[in-house]
């Protein structure tokens, strides 16, 4: 009796599963977001990136230092969200950078006239204001120009101005180019990150940025030119964005340990809202903070402002209100639960 049970059952593992029908995609993904292209009204050509999705809530985003209008796949690692939360990104890249030519007399000024003629192209009335780092300059003065037009404003460890003393306002402009030369001309060396960064938590997120870095100063040409990268650092040095009493919501996002642009940068910004403003800051972090928060960053964008992104017990929860992060409750961290995850599972070191 056991021997003819064994015998049964070798005979039901020798029946075929029978397969289920594969379900043949009708179209392709997505392999990145494409670079489009716009003659201006100045004789320019402006290129810039859309993610298309017409009725969705439209973002400008304003990458940070040298980086190309590709600069939105760097916070890509958080597309499920975006798209559940129905954000559109649009970015206008900058004078010299990516497949934009270099021109010396390029200002803020040109720089703010072409997202409006992009934005006119598309067709896009009122927009969210998000940048990054270095973007907060060219943010501050698109603030300026067309508050009416921007629902919420967010700056993520945002510049406002150098000081003139900086040793960047004071070098001699063919000292700045060739001091940046050596990091231009090796993506991975302008990107290095630390080991306990946002690129040691997210994977492939190191060599995404160094390919971001090699588009921005080398796919048209450029071969590693540093030229507009020193100019976007002299330009910080000159005087910031006349914005007064910004009327939109604003949500400002800074590292309280970010030696680079720290949360005084944002107090500057925030001095000129006349609206609501919802200040994050984060003990411990650094200048990664502008990756690291997301998440939030969308939430916000996408109307949810008044609610802070933690992850308890396993699960992302919205809590009501403003909560700093030093006030969390025991046992919480900001945002989704992939950072907490991340921060359990070994990484490699980003950048070397």
């Amino acid at each position: 009796m056991i021997r003819h049970i064994a015998v049964l059952s070798l005979l039901a593992l020798a029946v075929p599963v029978r397969a289920e029908p594969i379900a043949f995609p009708d179209q392709f993904d997505s392999i990145g977001t494409p670079v489009q292209s716009l003659s201006t009204s100045e004789g320019r050509t402006v290129h810039y990136t859309d993610t298309g999705e017409h009725g969705w809530r439209p973002m400008l985003f304003v990458g940070g230092v040298g980086t190309s209008a590709r600069a939105p796949e760097l916070v890509a690692f958080l597309d499920t969200l975006r798209r559940r939360l129905h954000v559109r990104i649009i970015a206008v890249e900058r004078n010299g950078l990516g497949d934009t030519a270099f021109d010396p007399a390029w200002t803020f000024a040109d720089y703010t006239s072409e997202v409006q003629q992009v934005l006119a192209h598309l067709r896009v009335g009122q927009f969210a204001l998000v940048a990054i780092s270095g973007g907060g300059a060219y943010a501050g003065h698109v603030a300026a120009a067309m508050p009416q037009r921007i629902t919420s404003w967010h700056m993520l460890a945002a510049i406002a101005q150098v000081p003139a003393d900086n040793p960047v306002c004071t070098a001699d402009p063919a000292a700045l180019e060739a001091s940046l030369a050596k990091q231009v001309s090796s993506p991975r060396a302008f990107w290095a990150m630390p080991t306990d960064s946002v690129a040691a938590k997210v994977r492939g997120f190191a060599d995404r940025a160094a390919d971001e870095g090699a588009h921005a100063y080398f796919i048209a040409g450029q071969h590693g030119d540093a030229r507009a990268v020193a100019r976007e650092y002299r330009r910080f040095c000159d005087a910031p964005a006349p914005v007064t009493a910004f009327p939109a919501p604003a949500y400002f996002i800074y590292g309280e340990a970010d030696p680079l642009v720290p949360p005084a940068q944002g107090e500057y910004w925030a001095a000129r809202v006349a609206g609501k403003v919802t200040f994050r800051r984060y003990p411990g972090e650094g200048h990664d903070v502008q990756y690291r928060h997301w998440d939030q960053v969308l939430l916000d964008v996408a109307g949810h402002g008044h609610q802070t992104l933690v992850c308890a017990q396993g699960r992302a929860k919205r809590l009501p209100g403003l909560v700093q992060a030093a006030d969390l409750p025991k046992g919480t961290t900001a945002g989704v639960c992939a950072w907490a995850a991340s921060a359990k599972e070994p990484h490699h070191a980003a950048g070397q």
